[in-house]
């Protein structure tokens, strides 16, 4: 990466991602600030109000379109991605996507993980995501070498994508031997997290008593999905947050989907994300594929859905609970489309979730509050200090961004102004994953 010293004029930074104490005016309808930032050894340095001077050498104009620090994906599953076309759900449920997937396992060999997952990498970094947490499926017959892969593409990728993985498995695992030797082999091909999906039962409480024991043991926090599904009584998020109390568990914890509470009463709301927020947990809505999955009726049943999946979004954030947003599965049978595009994820957001609410702070769920809850904190903003990786947008305002979500995008890396662009389906298509199991 190109670290010249490089300084961006006339720059649009959303202010909520400008350093603390920064004087800016506040358009509530237009939430950003015009700025200049000076990029340095790879770094940002001084970011200051816009000066009126001419532009000088090393310098160069955004002309006041809008800046975004480099995106980041909290949540996705590149071991599954673009497998669609070979392994389409034609339900859209979430039942057929799990024995969907569950059929295709034979053919997710180690090159036709890597050739996969590489892909859906480039075009996150095409659209300007430096930053990628992805959960990887550890069923001990072929954790080893899923977890191998992405260990590999971690390092290929380093520099570029900063690449975490978490192990994920289901919950009730790590109360067995198989859930040690998950754990062991996770952390050996170095997970950031411990993972996996919970379900309501009365051993549940027993579960996370074993996994928090695990995680501290090994020193690693929490990424879970929990209550994804449209079940009022399915209440795992409450009993993640009971046991992190219980226990003074002191490692981060994380928990994705949390589609129920929308379903609970307020009262019964309240008191779970008051239980969430003492135990310091953060939240994942992941929105465009529950939305997608959720309230699906069975084949013949042509009624339309009666809820659309979300999480309380807007409940959590004025309780103070930090929440991001991210893409999550990628052109499989959980979800069909989505190309790894935290913008994408970003605008349809605050269309769906009503963000806009918040604009000036609804930035947050792609960037800072993102890279907080997956531990780079360092990422997500421009401030002195943070990584010179910056996504210069077509947009002049967030009308126009919340407009056209699929608009045209600059990248700058260090001092390197660039147009990456997305890998070409045809690379999928000639290595057969482009091509249909049955007649079209």
């Amino acid at each position: 990466m190109n670290s010249a010293p490089l300084t961006v004029r006339q720059a649009r930074v959303p202010v909520a991602l400008l350093p603390p104490g920064f004087a800016a005016p506040l358009d509530p309808d237009d939430p950003a600030a015009l700025c200049d930032i000076a990029l340095r050894d790879g770094k940002i340095g001084l970011v200051s109000l816009a000066a009126a001077t001419p532009l000088a050498p090393g310098e160069f104009d955004a002309a006041g379109r809008l800046v975004f620090p480099a995106f980041v994906e909290a949540h996705t599953h590149l071991d599954k991605a673009h497998t669609w076309c070979r392994a389409p759900n034609r339900t859209g449920t979430f039942m057929d996507a799990l024995t969907t997937l569950a059929r295709d396992k034979p053919h997710q060999t180690p090159a036709d993980l890597r050739l996969r997952a590489d892909f859906a990498l480039r075009s996150a970094w095409a659209h300007g995501t430096r930053v990628v947490r992805t959960h990887v499926d550890s069923d001990l017959a072929a954790a080893e070498h899923r977890h191998a892969v992405m260990a590999e593409l971690r390092a290929a990728w380093s520099g570029r994508i900063a690449l975490q993985t978490v192990s994920l498995c289901n919950g009730a695992d790590y109360t067995t031997p198989a859930g040690e030797k998950i754990s062991d082999l996770a952390v050996r091909h170095g997970a950031s997290a411990l993972g996996g999906f919970l379900q309501m039962s009365a051993g549940l409480p027993h579960q996370l008593d074993r996994l928090v024991a695990i995680a501290r043991e090994r020193r690693l926090g929490l990424d879970l999905h929990v209550d994804e599904n449209g079940d009022a009584q399915s209440e795992c998020l409450r009993a993640v947050a009971e046991a992190v109390l219980r226990h003074a568990f002191p490692f981060p914890v994380v928990c994705g989907h949390c589609c129920s509470l929308a379903l609970q009463s307020p009262a019964r709301q309240r008191e779970t994300i008051g239980l969430v927020k003492a135990a310091r947990l953060g939240i994942i809505s992941l929105p465009l594929c529950n939305l997608y999955l959720q309230d699906r009726r069975a084949a013949g049943d042509s009624r339309a859905p009666q809820w659309r999946g979300l999480a309380p979004i807007l409940d959590l954030l004025a309780a103070g609970v930090p929440v991001a947003c991210a893409g999550d599965n990628v052109r499989d049978a959980f979800y069909p489309y989505g190309d790894l595009d935290a913008l994408e994820v970003y605008t349809q957001s605050v269309r769906l979730a009503h963000l806009d609410a918040d604009l000036a702070t609804s930035v947050r769920v792609v960037t800072s509050t993102a890279a907080d809850l997956v531990g780079r904190p360092e990422f997500g903003r421009i401030a002195p200090g943070a990584p010179a990786r910056l996504v210069v947008l077509a947009a002049r305002s967030f009308s126009e961004l919340l407009s056209r979500p699929g608009m045209s995008r600059l990248c700058i890396d260090g001092g390197e102004i660039h147009s990456p662009t997305a890998p070409s389906y045809d690379e999928l298509r000639a290595a057969g994953l482009m091509t249909y199991p049955l007649p079209r």
